[in-house]
């Protein structure tokens, strides 16, 4: 079997070294991403970022997932920059700069198991600011933040983009999720809040969601990818070392079947998962249909193979102290980032709108979206 890296490089390197050293943390005393300088992966040279690719930072993504590393890094490094796009230059300059320079720790209050073009927040205009309500569920709050940027939509549908100082948000709940995140439930009731809270409105934000969307999706992918690499080797690993009836299980050729089968699925998986980086950086028209065809795909393979994985590690499987078990938790917890396969695939079962009929709240459209980077 060949396990080669996704997006080979001296990020992966170093974020797969970080990794190995916090294999087992769940809280962290200071900021990772910080440190490592990982939010500044997509911001341009000339705002003091690294002017990296999309790819650069699924490099990250890779080396933290192969050990069941939990960082926000989709959010903080990639949703956050290309929200943050959408304002006017010079807003979005100096909070890239902030962002960049450690001064700031951007977030997105968006959900973790929802679209993020898909705004659950909404928002009122008065002649000296604006109302926000709503209930955003499931926010990683693995790392503080001290700036949250809120998506929403005001009165007749038009998009706006929001940066909040973090101390006017308090959740309403708090747990640890099935995968090791910190997650939160914020609830806005009548959140009122100055005008200048307001950095974006209408095309630039509607533009900026569905880019910051495509990224969310296809980081995910590779997460999901990453970990199912390692989930495979770890259970080939578990085969030849365990015994039963005094042989190794490897040598049980109804194991030996279940493991190649999900080596297949971890091809076929790397397989969308390349297409899609390709269309990705190409501009395809059909990006957005292509992801949904490879969420859905990629929540089939992952469960399969993280219940297969965890039915071959006997009662260790049950352990999150092996990273087997961490992994198909990782895996199973993948299905519900941004989407599950249920949403994906009703939008990809709904009737194509006709012209002057009407779309979809924020559509996916080559002709006005660029899919950039920040």
């Amino acid at each position: 079997m060949s396990f080669t890296p996704l997006f080979p490089g001296m990020l992966l390197d170093a974020a797969s070294r970080f990794a190995r050293d916090h294999a087992t943390a769940q809280d962290f005393a200071t900021d990772p991403i910080r440190e490592m300088g990982w939010a500044c992966t997509m911001v341009p040279e000339e705002a003091g970022g690294v002017g990296g690719t999309l790819a650069d930072l699924a490099s990250v993504v890779e080396g933290l997932a192969s050990h069941g590393v939990q960082l926000p890094v989709v959010e903080n490094c990639a949703i956050a920059p290309l929200l943050l796009q959408a304002a006017p230059a010079e807003t979005a300059g100096r909070w890239i700069e902030a962002l960049c320079e450690g001064s700031a720790s951007i977030a997105p209050l968006t959900a973790l198991s929802a679209s993020v073009d898909e705004p659950s927040v909404q928002a009122r205009q008065f002649d000296i600011g604006y109302e926000l309500s709503g209930a955003v569920q499931g926010v990683d709050v693995t790392l503080p933040a001290t700036h949250y940027l809120v998506p929403a939509l005001l009165q007749g549908g038009e998009p706006a983009l929001f940066l909040l100082d973090a101390e006017r948000l308090a959740p309403a709940a708090s747990y640890r999720t099935m995968e090791g995140r910190r997650g939160a439930d914020f609830k806005l009731e009548k959140l009122t809040i100055p005008a200048g809270a307001c950095i974006a409105r209408g095309a630039a934000v509607r533009e900026a969601l569905v880019r910051a969307d495509d990224a969310a999706l296809l980081l995910t992918a590779a997460d999901t990818v990453a970990a199912l690499a390692m989930l495979v080797q770890q259970t080939v690993t578990h085969l030849k070392e365990r015994k039963q009836f005094g042989v190794a299980l490897a040598t049980f050729q109804v194991l030996r079947h279940r493991t190649a089968d999900m080596y297949v699925r971890y091809l076929a998986a790397k397989g969308l998962l390349v297409h899609a980086f390709n269309q990705y950086e190409s501009g395809a028209a059909g990006l957005g249909r292509t992801l949904r065809l490879m969420k859905v795909a990629l929540a089939e393979s992952a469960r399969t193979c993280a219940e297969g994985a965890i039915q071959m590690h006997g009662g260790m499987g049950v352990s999150e102290e092996v990273l087997a078990t961490r992994l198909a938790q990782r895996l199973v917890a993948s299905e519900f980032r941004y989407g599950d396969r249920l949403t994906h695939g009703t939008h990809l079962l709904a009737p194509q709108p006709q012209a002057g009929a009407g779309h979809e709240p924020l559509p996916r459209s080559a002709a006005t979206v660029s899919r950039s980077t920040v």
